[in-house]
């Protein structure tokens, strides 16, 4: 029996992106920086972006920061991104409590102090991951407090309060699993969090456990305010560039705009692309 044919999306470069597309939404980590600096390149072709007055919007699975710190974080890398450059999943926590109802709900919120200013902001209360009277849990990052203890809390309270026949709204604004921490290594994020979570409610409650609300890529909310904020621009002319498959690809496919898969972050260009979300492009990095 032969091999089966593998068909790559066709290469591209950043010239010929620039020259077919007018409006960029671009993943931030594996993209346009790593842990802790920028990617060689992005710098370069956001200002082209802007250079030549094209629209460009960060969409970040990131819900450990606010906005403004963001915005600092990536012009002291030397990344021309403003406010309405940036959208991250943070940003839908409070909009999504409100329409929710359960912007006044005590919330356990899992991740830095910043990530409280989330619910704070709507007018909810952040409780203590022990604290019986939650009624919300959103895991927004993997750090900012004690890891094991904390997640341990946050769990028994859930199962305490199911035990009691009474609910709990589990929120995750970043589904992302795993990221590139610095060159040559991988970080665990909220999405493997939550995950640990949503399995041992389903070992003790089995097809009654609740599941997390997931906000960013590749789910509709983010993409759906992106696109909003782009709505002036023709969708055959707008491109989401992204470092994963099933987070950024499969995101934009869902959604009806062109992808490209960059080779700088989490996946291999050269890989199997007959199964799962196919891009339209790959790219190897910026400036090739």
């Amino acid at each position: 029996m032969s091999a089966p044919i593998v068909l790559h999306p066709p290469s591209t470069s950043s010239d010929r992106l620039l020259d077919q597309y007018d409006g960029f939404l671009l993943d931030a980590y594996g993209v346009l920086v790593d842990g802790g600096n920028s990617l060689a390149g992005a710098p370069e072709f956001l200002h082209q972006l802007l250079a030549e007055q094209k629209r460009y919007i960060v969409v970040s699975n990131d819900a450990s920061r606010l906005t403004p710190t963001a915005c600092a974080r990536y012009r002291g890398f030397g990344l021309p991104i403003e406010h309405d450059h940036l959208l991250t999943s943070g940003s839908l926590v409070g909009p999504y409590l409100r329409r929710a109802g359960l912007s006044e709900k005590p919330c356990i919120v899992l991740g830095p102090p910043e990530t409280r200013t989330f619910v704070t902001d709507v007018g909810g209360t952040v409780v203590a991951a022990d604290d019986p009277a939650a009624e919300v849990l959103i895991v927004c990052d993997d750090g900012g407090y004690p890891f094991l203890p904390t997640i341990e809390d946050a769990l028994s309270t859930a199962v305490h309060r199911l035990d009691r026949g009474q609910d709990i709204a589990l929120l995750l604004p970043n589904p992302d699993r795993v990221y590139p921490k610095s060159p040559g290594k991988i970080g665990l994020t909220a999405g493997s969090v939550a995950l640990v979570i949503e399995n041992a409610l389903t070992q003790r409650f089995g097809e009654h456990a609740p599941s997390f609300v997931r906000l960013g890529k590749p789910h509709l909310p983010i993409f759906e305010a992106a696109l909003e904020r782009l709505a002036d621009v023709d969708p055959s002319r707008i491109v989401m560039i992204g470092d994963q498959l099933h987070t950024d690809v499969a995101g934009a496919n869902a959604v009806g705009i062109d992808s490209v898969l960059i080779g700088t972050g989490v996946t291999n260009l050269d890989r199997d692309f007959n199964h799962g979300p196919r891009p339209t492009w790959l790219l190897s990095r910026f400036g090739a």
